[in-house]
């Protein structure tokens, strides 16, 4: 490549940290931070004086109980999303990891190592959308068996009403007066001895 292209290049390298830092300050439908971890109501990244991407939320995992016995994560914090790329040298963030690349290639030269962190990275998100999917499947199909439990319900609840309550009623006396004669049968049954039945 030559110098105009890598000048090229660390532009969109530029404008993708950019995008980056919008979607990891992006909000949820209630205008809660999605990455902030609990802190919700403030920007959980921040660019400091020198321009360094800096995390300002926590590592706190929001999910919501969905049955008796499941719950499902909501959300992933920042620091694990954008914070924690597994490289060959140990764990990075992903904006030092654009930095880099940028500063190289405005430079002139690109280091492989930029392109083999850039990679990770890649990997890194791949790894936790693939994370958030799962989470989604568990959602849809605990959604399904809500649905059918609510059928079965309402299955159930039509039967209630379509009942006739008076033959109903009926019914549970007449059981109730056959129980209570097979009690006193076997009350009588059971206080006789043996000279009862040699009689």
């Amino acid at each position: 490549l030559s110098a105009a292209d890598r000048q090229a290049i660390a532009k969109e390298v530029t404008q993708l940290k950019n995008t980056i830092t919008g979607l990891a300050n992006s909000r949820d439908s209630n205008g809660n931070y999605m990455f902030g971890g609990f802190k919700l109501n403030q920007a959980p990244f921040r660019a400091d004086e020198d321009g360094t991407i800096q995390y300002h939320g926590d590592s706190g995992a929001h999910s919501v109980q969905v049955s008796e016995d499941l719950r499902l994560r909501t959300g992933v914090d920042g620091a694990t999303m954008f914070l924690r790329v597994p490289t060959q040298t140990g764990g990075k963030d992903v904006f030092a990891i654009l930095e880099k690349l940028e500063s190289d290639l405005k430079s002139g030269y690109a280091d492989a190592s930029s392109v083999d962190d850039l990679d990770a990275s890649i990997q890194h998100f791949s790894i936790q959308q693939t994370r958030v999917g799962a989470e989604l499947n568990k959602a849809d199909l605990q959604q399904a068996a809500l649905e059918k439990r609510i059928l079965l319900m309402d299955e159930n609840l039509s039967g209630l009403e379509d009942a006739d309550l008076a033959a109903l009623v009926t019914e549970l006396q007449s059981q109730i007066v056959s129980r209570d004669a097979a009690q006193q049968a076997f009350v009588k049954i059971g206080q006789q001895s043996l000279f009862d039945y040699i009689r």
